[in-house]
């Protein structure tokens, strides 16, 4: 037939080789093509009849035929006029007889029990078979789907399941019954681009799913704890450098979603929205200001070691209450953080221990003991984030832990550190304890200033010795119970910086008194030999120590 229609480079000859592609061999095929050819047809004879239109007329010579004027606004001869009559009667006869070809084609088609070819069922190829090598098709398709992932999102929250998990059974029946429908509408016209997609691979049909409630109902009851949240209030994320938002919390409502499982599993979607409650909201002390808060940046840290060993833990564990106390504190423009106000009494209440201190230039065991180091840390972060310094005194004798002239003693209820915010934004404290680092920061939006701590060593002040009779020695014998540290004076000086300019300078003259010597001497003739120490030499500070930051 192919070869009545011209040679390969003719546009029949191309129109049947497509037809035939999409259109294997069989009763509906064939109609198919034959309607196909014969609309084609039109344009053959239409062809035939312009180029007999256009051939020189063969007129006797001297003799003029009346010509017309066409839309072109050419003269058309008598035999353009009649081909133009031939193209439209040709065209009708087509259509009429290629209709009936189609027509006849796709009614053969509707009883057929084969799957139109190219079809897919969960992107396996179903496409012309029937029967039982449908069913299996379908089947295998179905297994494979019911482990496809599927996700389960309530709100923010969301879990990883498939179709078995849920308790899901695969509807074979239906998927053969899809696969069968497809391009036997009833309508003609939409089967026949039904048939033209499903060859061009564009028929995928999902295998949807009947399911046990009571499984279902199991496993989002199981789920419900991995996909609920707490309601939460403005929060200070100091890892991110954020302030994250309120939050309201969601639960899930197991019975509701039932629905949404049976409705996405019908579907073969991928994701389900299950049906949540929000929670109340919680207290939240900082939305009144959240919108002002921004601790992107740090103004000033400290740092300050400590002991990790196990006899130094309840200090450690005081250093941890005292610096839990103040993380997250919010010091607005013009406001005095108050040290004793924000951390209160150093009580057994409050979680305190029994840890080393400095109580009259000796060190003892108080409760509380170490709570200076977490003042301290926080008054080094403090001068270096700029902050007005309101109150801050020395302790009564120099500590391991940090550089005189930063360190700020503290004494419930009498003795407190006090700092004011001089910006015009608020600032935020921050304080961590971990692996013998206490540390502090002051965050806020931005920095105004470069901080420069100076401090000069003006006198050093000797210490006395005072002996005290002990019985527990043997007559005689000397034993050290504190040793004798001088006192200091000195000048401590703070400048703030701008573009490599000192733009403000401010002082402060510091004072350590000397810690005495204690000596307890034998006073029993049967008395113990108390034990040498051998104790490294005294050394000053540095005359002058400067650190900018």
């Amino acid at each position: 037939m192919l070869e009545e229609r011209g040679g390969p480079d003719s546009v029949l000859y191309r129109l049947d080789s497509r037809l035939a592609r999409r259109f294997p061999a069989g009763p509906a095929a064939a109609g198919f093509l034959e309607g196909g050819r014969a609309i084609h047809r039109v344009g053959m004879m239409t062809e035939v009849a312009l180029r007999t239109a256009d051939a020189p007329a063969s007129s006797a010579p001297g003799r003029r035929e009346h010509a017309e004027v066409g839309s072109g606004g050419g003269p058309r001869s008598p035999a353009a006029r009649l081909a133009s009559r031939i193209e439209g009667l040709a065209l009708l006869a087509a259509l009429g007889w290629g209709g009936a070809q189609v027509h006849g084609a796709w009614a053969a088609g509707q009883a057929a029990d084969t799957v139109v070819a190219g079809v897919r069922i969960a992107g396996a190829d179903a496409g012309e078979t029937s029967g039982e090598e449908l069913r299996a098709v379908a089947q295998e398709a179905g297994a494979s789907s019911m482990q496809r992932p599927m996700t389960l999102r309530a709100g923010e929250a969301s879990v990883q399941t498939t179709a078995a998990q849920l308790g899901a059974t695969a509807a074979v029946d239906r998927a053969v019954e899809a696969a069968l429908e497809v391009g036997r509408s009833g309508e003609p016209i939409v089967d026949l681009l039904a048939r033209i997609a499903a060859a061009d691979g564009a028929v995928d049909l999902p295998v949807t799913y009947s399911f046990d409630e009571t499984l279902a109902l199991a496993q989002l009851r199981a789920l419900a704890p991995s996909v609920e949240s707490p309601s939460l209030p403005t929060r200070l994320d100091f890892q991110g450098r954020k302030v994250l938002p309120a939050r309201a919390g969601t639960a899930l409502l197991a019975y509701d979603s039932l629905s949404a499982v049976a409705t996405g599993l019908a579907s073969g979607a991928a994701e389900v929205e299950l049906v949540v409650a929000h929670k109340p909201p919680v207290e939240d002390p900082l939305a009144s200001i959240a919108d002002d808060l921004d601790i992107s940046v740090v103004l000033g840290s400290f740092d300050t070691p400590y002991r990790t060993d196990d006899a130094h833990k309840d200090r450690t564990h005081n250093l941890k209450v005292g610096s839990t106390a103040i993380d997250g504190f919010v010091l607005e423009p013009g406001e005095v953080f108050s040290f004793n106000e924000v951390v209160g009494a150093r009580s057994a209440e409050n979680g305190y221990r029994y840890g080393t201190g400095i109580s009259g230039g000796t060190l003892v065991d108080v409760l509380g003991g170490g709570i200076c180091q977490v003042s301290s840390t926080i008054f080094g972060a403090s001068f270096f984030g700029g902050l007005e310094v309101v109150s801050a005194r020395p302790h009564s004798r120099p500590s391991s832990y940090v550089d005189m002239g930063l360190d700020s003693t503290v004494v419930w209820p009498t003795v407190d550190m006090k700092v004011r915010n001089p910006y015009d934004f608020p600032v935020v404290l921050h304080m961590t304890v971990s692996s013998g680092k206490v540390h502090a920061e002051v965050l806020g939006p931005r920095r105004p200033y470069q901080v420069a701590f100076e401090r000069t060593l003006k006198e050093s002040v000797p210490y006395g010795t005072v002996w005290r009779d002990d019985a527990r020695f043997v007559s005689g014998s000397e034993s050290l119970a504190q040793r004798g540290r001088r006192g200091f004076k000195l000048e401590r000086t703070r400048k703030f910086i701008q573009a490599g300019e000192v733009v403000k300078s401010e002082s402060w003259d510091l004072n350590y008194p000397p810690t005495t010597e204690i000596i307890r001497r034998g006073t029993n003739p049967a008395g113990e030999v108390p034990e040498k120490k051998t104790l490294p030499a005294l050394r000053d500070p540095d005359p002058t120590l400067k650190i900018v930051q």
